[in-house]
């Protein structure tokens, strides 16, 4: 899944946290965060239910974005 970037720097910025400060709280390494937030991989369960714990006012649809469903022409 990827998650909704735009959301989480708003909400960094709300909240005056820093990604190091954003990965503590979710108990996930660093590097992982700044992987997921860079879009260099994908966020798994932990990272989702890191994400849930850190904002716990937000809903999970506004924390990820869906896969759009790509159609070939012709079919």
């Amino acid at each position: 899944m990827q998650i909704n970037h735009e959301i989480i720097q708003k909400k960094l910025k709300a909240k005056g946290w820093s990604q190091n400060e954003l990965a503590r709280r979710m108990n996930i390494p660093k590097g992982t965060l700044s992987n997921v937030l860079s879009g260099r991989r994908g966020a798994g369960r932990k990272v989702i239910s890191g994400l849930l714990r850190a904002f716990p006012e937000e809903k999970l649809e506004n924390l990820i974005l869906s896969k759009s469903i790509k159609t070939k022409k012709g079919r």
